[in-house]
């Protein structure tokens, strides 16, 4: 016996084409664009200002310290210096003897260390770039850490971000990110990544007039650490060395939301106490 297939009807036959339909657009709008971005940081230089805590800690120390410690060898060569003195005075050595016991005496050691210490200049914290607020440098808030951040129009917004570029060919994240790093800033600046996997996400959409390829972009940031080298300016005309307080009026809320994480934060130099 032989059964014939039922006729489908013409509403099931249009819902099979719009599901088809659906799944094909569907395909296409999940495209996303592969980005690396490059997370450039430079280290603090110099050790920030101690806060209150830690000034009265680091004096409790240095008292600790002070009353276990044994007398120093300059201690010693005053107490000498004061027995011979007294030895003197009472008869029993002469001035020749006096002369040859020692060369420089400590009165004469501490005159001559107090004229040094005197002379000596300590390097100011804040330098030229501080008092010009010279964003593009980064002798700057030394005792910070810095990010370079970059400028670009992404659809019709002048944005700060970091470096970054769309993924090419058989590229991984490493070679990507160490490619856009002598794009964006030259062959002078040395840096050294920290590892082949990246170090955060971000995901954002295209404007709807540019989603005829992809959806919007996926980006890997990889972290590096400054070396050494300076920015061609050529290469990137306006960017800026921004410290963390500075990133989040630079950066569009949930870029910032999404770099934070993954950056280390400088501790403040004041302590709020209970």
């Amino acid at each position: 016996m032989q059964f014939c297939r039922p006729a489908l009807s013409q509403a099931v036959k249009r819902q099979i084409l719009s599901v088809k339909n659906i799944s094909s657009s569907t395909q296409l709008v999940e495209k996303w664009d592969i980005v690396c971005g490059v997370c450039l940081e430079r280290k603090p230089v110099i050790t920030r200002p101690l806060n209150d805590l830690e000034i009265r800690f680091s004096k409790m120390l240095q008292q600790i310290e002070l009353e276990n410690s044994q007398k120093s060898e300059h201690e010693l060569r005053c107490e000498a210096d004061a027995k011979r003195a007294q030895e003197f005075k009472k008869g029993k050595i002469s001035t020749e003897d006096l002369d040859k016991a020692v060369g420089q005496s400590a009165t004469e050691f501490e005159d001559v260390s107090m004229k040094e210490l005197k002379a000596f200049q300590v390097a100011p914290r804040i330098t030229e770039a501080d008092e010009k607020n010279d964003i593009k440098s980064m002798d700057r808030k030394l005792d910070k850490h810095l990010l370079f951040i970059i400028a670009e129009n992404l659809g019709k917004n002048n944005l700060w971000v970091l470096p970054h570029d769309l993924v090419k060919g058989e590229e991984s994240l490493r070679e990507a990110a160490e490619r856009i790093l002598s794009e964006k800033c030259g062959s002078k600046v040395r840096a050294r990544f920290y590892g082949n996997a990246p170090c955060g996400f971000y995901k954002y959409k295209y404007p709807k007039s540019m989603r005829q390829n992809a959806l919007g972009a996926k980006i890997f940031f990889m972290k590096a650490q400054y070396l050494k080298g300076s920015i061609e300016e050529a290469k990137v005309k306006d960017y800026s060395w921004a410290s963390r307080d500075e990133l989040a009026n630079c950066f569009h809320a949930s870029y910032h939301k999404a770099v934070r994480p993954f950056l280390i934060d400088d501790e403040s130099a004041e302590l709020n106490e209970k």
